[in-house]
């Protein structure tokens, strides 16, 4: 059965590839997300910064530099999403997830 929401919401796991001397570090929170039509995703002169907020709606599992769960406001996940591996691991899992995308290796 297929069921309608009126305001489509979810949460997956967002892997983010650090960057770290030599290579990279995986490292993992979860990441509340809202449903946008793809048309209105698709604007042209709409970034990938101004998709991202328009999609990122909060997280659980960030924490801050002294160890704490950082609690989420639009102005620190605005912070966040300036940083490219950031932006790049929040937008892959929305599309990979609206879209039914699977990861491979």
């Amino acid at each position: 059965m297929f069921k309608i929401a009126p305001n489509p919401e979810f949460t997956h796991d967002v892997t983010v590839r650090v960057p770290v001397d030599g290579g990279f570090a995986d490292q993992t929170f979860k990441g509340r997300f809202r449903v946008v039509p793809w048309d209105e995703l698709q604007v042209e002169d709409r970034d990938p910064d101004a998709q991202t907020r328009m999609v990122w709606i909060g997280w659980d599992g960030i924490l801050g530099e002294d160890d704490r769960p950082l609690p989420y406001s639009d102005a620190q996940r605005d912070a966040l999403i300036r940083m490219p591996f950031v932006r790049t691991a929040v937008l892959r899992t929305y599309v990979d997830a609206v879209s039914g995308a699977k990861r491979g290796n």
